[in-house]
């Protein structure tokens, strides 16, 4: 089958295709069954799941800054109380979702692309390390992701057949639902009508009036249910939260004054880091700056491939970026995980224009030219193919369970609590036999001094991951008990992506009780790595330590 073939505005039956969706699966499937640790903010959101009656779950602000649409928490809390609360119960949602928006995203390219355009985005779609990721993690972005290429694929498909009204009712009522599964639909569904307005405006003289009914009772439909959908997470997010999500995403708004956007490289600084490997939903594509200039190319070349219906693609794409301008939604990281769709369609279309101008030269060499352009995008899920793990705690908790004796000491670090305490009851620790540390970030000296209490005990052992390493926290910790103590043993459970690596989950073996060397170093002795700061105020701040009780089974 030649490699260019066009079938453009059909469905594509193409086995390459169907090839391609079964290796999404797979990889899904693989990623899932992997069962990996559930990491601090997985465990933050399956805590208020767990813990919590479903009228507080879904009508109470939720604890530990998190924030996740009514409907995911709805559908997770049953299944934990239908399936139970393990780690496999709790990501099936996310994992159905990441399938379904596999199908539809092939379906999707069917209507869009054509030949080698589909193939190319699908291909790149399947393999992609972050929707594989976020496959089988207890946050809502594989919905996001679903949800986002559902409605773009119901938007296209109302686009061609033209709006009715009972297609525009059906339509209407499924995009409703979606706000409340997915956050970012409201995005979407702001985009996709806007574009949908320009589709029928441009047609206007070939318009009927039952057309304009069914567009107008189309719009009423999402607009209604996004404005509930909005308000009711507003009622619930209290101000700390509010203020915490725009701290902490601050570097996806529009910096202020708006004149350093430029000095900051805003927002296409933004947009490399999610097509390289700047961030946790990172495509971790080599070349991140020539691959988002070729999705810029892919979204010009859609107009005269599709006209109008261009507008479905993009436009969702340009009032994220609007939401952001005005600081009300971040163009961040895994904030718009839900736009990578657009942007593989984009890497598609570019793709195949570039092999058709240069097949027009020499079919071999257009080969080349498709090879060297789809090659170091698909480099990332070869080189690091799933599972990929994030602060694997159950590696290390096994490793420990099984290795300490009677009497030895235990001592989790904070940024571990969240973790340790949710799988203690899996792993055999029982409260007193463990000590959990402060929040300390700010002054690492006061871990020292923490651990100035175990001087003298011949075996303890240091549980630790989650520690930020531009604080130097392990840094400062490992370095001090290298010097009070002997280093008995270790255990590493590293993380695993295709992007920037999070700091592994690991356990430590020390012996406190050689007086010669306790004697040698203080506290205040051993010279500190990290500097004093007082930024993580919403890491620590005033608040009681997070205690995360153990999983009921």
């Amino acid at each position: 089958m030649d490699f260019l073939e066009s079938r453009a505005g059909q469905p594509q039956k193409d086995t390459v295709l169907l090839v391609l969706v079964a290796v999404g699966i797979g990889l899904r499937l693989w990623q899932y069954l992997a069962d990996p640790s559930l990491w601090v903010d997985e465990i933050f959101v399956t805590t208020n799941i767990l813990g919590r009656p479903m009228s507080q779950l879904l009508f109470s602000p939720l604890d530990y800054g998190q924030v996740a649409p009514l409907g995911f928490l709805w559908i997770e809390k049953l299944l934990s109380l239908s399936l139970g609360p393990s780690d496999l119960a709790l990501r099936l949602l996310p994992a159905v979702w990441s399938l379904a928006g596999l199908a539809g995203f092939a379906g999707l390219v069917g209507l869009l692309l054509d030949g080698l355009a589909a193939r190319v985005a699908l291909a790149l779609f399947a393999v992609a390390p972050p929707l594989v990721a976020y496959s089988s993690q207890v946050k809502q972005y594989s919905s996001d992701v679903a949800i986002a290429v559902l409605l773009l694929w119901l938007a296209s498909d109302l686009s061609l057949k033209g709006l009715s009204l009972r297609r525009s009712f059906l339509a209407g009522i499924l995009g409703a639902i979606s706000v409340w599964f997915s956050q970012t639909a409201v995005l979407m569904l702001a985009g996709l009508g806007v574009s949908l307005i320009l589709i029928v405006w441009r047609d206007r003289t070939q318009t009927v009036r039952h057309e304009g009914r069914a567009l107008f009772l189309l719009l009423a439909l999402w607009t209604a249910s996004s404005f509930v959908a909005v308000w009711a997470s507003l009622k619930i997010m209290t101000p700390r939260i509010y203020s915490f999500m725009h701290w902490y995403w601050a570097e996806g708004f529009l910096p202020v004054p708006a004149q350093r956007a430029i000095e900051l490289g805003w927002p296409w600084r933004q947009f490399r880091a999610v097509v390289g490997a700047g961030g946790q939903a990172g495509l971790a594509y080599p070349f991140s700056s020539f691959y988002c200039l070729l999705i810029l190319l892919g979204l010009l070349l859609l107009w005269p491939r599709l006209g109008a219906r261009a507008g479905l693609v993009v436009m969702p794409a340009v009032v994220t970026l609007f939401a952001a301008i005005v600081r009300q939604y971040p163009f961040a990281d895994r904030a718009i995980l839900f736009l990578l769709p657009t942007f593989l369609i984009a890497i598609g279309a570019s793709v195949e224009w570039l092999c058709r101008r240069t097949a027009s030269w020499s079919r071999p060499l257009a080969w080349l030219v498709g090879l060297a352009l789809v090659g170091p995008a698909l480099y990332p899920a070869a080189a690091y193919p799933p599972p990929y793990r994030i602060e694997d705690l159950k590696r290390v908790m096994a490793y420990v369970g099984a290795n300490r004796r009677p009497g030895d000491v235990v001592y989790v670090f904070h940024g571990a609590r969240p973790s340790f305490g949710f799988y203690s009851a899996d792993y055999g620790f029982r409260g007193e036999s463990y000590v959990l540390g402060g929040c300390h970030r700010g002054d690492n000296r006061l871990y020292r001094e923490e651990l100035d209490r175990f001087r003298g005990q011949p075996r303890v052992w240091l549980v630790l991951t989650h520690a930020i390493p531009s604080y130097h926290e392990r840094d400062d910790i490992v370095s001090y008990l290298d010097a009070i103590g002997v280093r008995l043993g270790d255990f590493t459970a590293p993380s695993r992506t295709a992007g920037q690596a999070p700091p592994p989950a690991e356990a430590l073996l020390y012996d406190l009780s050689d007086q010669r060397r306790l004697g040698n170093a203080t506290a205040n002795s051993v010279p500190l790595i990290g500097a004093t700061s007082q930024e993580m105020r919403f890491a620590c701040g005033d608040d009681p330590p997070v205690v995360i009780p153990p999983r009921q089974h």
